[in-house]
């Protein structure tokens, strides 16, 4: 998926705003639509902020705001 698309950054946006992902972690969730969702990081239980499993959310929402299945985890 290519990040730097203008259609891509606003889903993203959209997204992190969506999920309470502060906007600073956009780069962060772009870089995972690069990754092959099995490849996400889950979360570690230990309250890291932010959780992999909140990255991983707004990165899913991403997808569906563009219109994209949703992966299998």
């Amino acid at each position: 998926m290519e990040v730097n698309d203008e259609a891509v950054k606003d889903a993203v946006r959209r997204a992190c705003e969506e999920v309470g992902l502060p906007l600073a972690y956009r780069f962060a969730v772009s870089q995972l639509l690069r990754t092959p969702p099995a490849d996400w990081p889950t979360c570690c239980g230990e309250g890291c902020f932010p959780c992999s499993q909140s990255l991983a959310d707004a990165a899913a929402r991403a997808l569906e705001l563009l219109g994209q299945p949703l992966p299998a985890r």
